[in-house]
């Protein structure tokens, strides 16, 4: 072929001819701009109807469509606590978080299910967002930073006990899945009175952590108390609370912000 052959991605089937109506003897008009052959493609020769006695002509345009059944593929990561870590292909357009892991032969005995988030890789529209929103900020004299991933709040343990379920998110590509250790300290920040890391202590509510920082500082806002968890999930703790409190999340305290007339 002049043109160098086909591509990986081309289709054999409806190949398609588009040709200029020249008809310098006509005293019509018509309505008709062009005509259109399409055949398929076979060793490197058109068949179908009329392609034996078919010739290009000048001002011919050809047209080699993408096989609708054609996919380059698309990779996904899963790191950490799994038997197998590594990058896996997707075999189906819909794989979901427990693919990935039964890909990678499970978890291992020191997984923290619970814990495992998914950091995910900006989309073209979303990036575009982002960079709609840095603009902006530059404007205002915010901060700019671009990220270009970011972390996904799911819950593993649920997906895993239910496959397919809306808990059982499905994968796009570069999609890394990071399971991690059982992580047995509670991380307070904010405003405290000294930010610290404690042991986990099961049943025991927030003021407990927060008092294990030295209780609350002046100028604390103590009812915007929020917890971040090791799948990416935040959360604002409720008082009293015994089950917000997790191994290995983040209790932050706001501060209360005193605006001057």
């Amino acid at each position: 072929m002049e043109s160098g052959g086909l591509l990986e991605a081309a289709s054999t089937t409806k190949i398609d001819v588009s040709r200029r109506i020249k008809s310098p003897k006509s005293t019509d008009d018509s309505n008709i701009v062009g005509q259109t052959f399409t055949f398929d493609l076979k060793d490197g020769l058109l068949i179908g109807a009329g392609s034996e006695n078919f010739y290009l002509e000048p001002f011919d345009e050809v047209y080699v469509r993408k096989s609708p059944a054609y996919r380059k593929q698309k990779n996904v990561g899963i790191i950490g606590e799994a038997l197998f870590t590594g990058t896996y292909a997707l075999s189906k357009k819909n794989e979901r978080l427990s693919d990935l892991v039964a890909k990678a032969g499970g978890v291992t005995s020191d997984a923290y299910v619970r814990g495992a988030r998914l950091i995910r890789k900006m989309s073209e529209e979303e990036l575009r967002r982002k960079e709609d929103a840095t603009r902006m900020a530059i404007k205002v004299g915010a901060d700019s930073t671009t990220l270009y991933v970011y972390t996904v709040g799911i819950h593993l343990d649920e997906a895993l006990k239910n496959p397919g379920s809306d808990y059982d998110m499905v994968l796009r590509e570069g999609d890394v899945l990071f399971i991690p250790e059982y992580v047995s300290i509670v991380k307070i920040n904010g405003a405290v009175m000294y930010p610290n890391t404690v042991l986990y202590k099961e049943g025991e509510n927030s003021r407990y952590y927060i008092n294990q920082a030295g209780g609350y500082a002046s100028n604390a806002k103590k009812r915007s108390a929020f917890v971040v968890y090791m799948n990416g999930t935040v959360s604002r703790i409720r008082s009293g609370s015994k089950t917000a409190i997790e191994p290995g999340c983040e209790i932050i305290i706001r501060l209360r912000i005193r605006v001057s007339v």
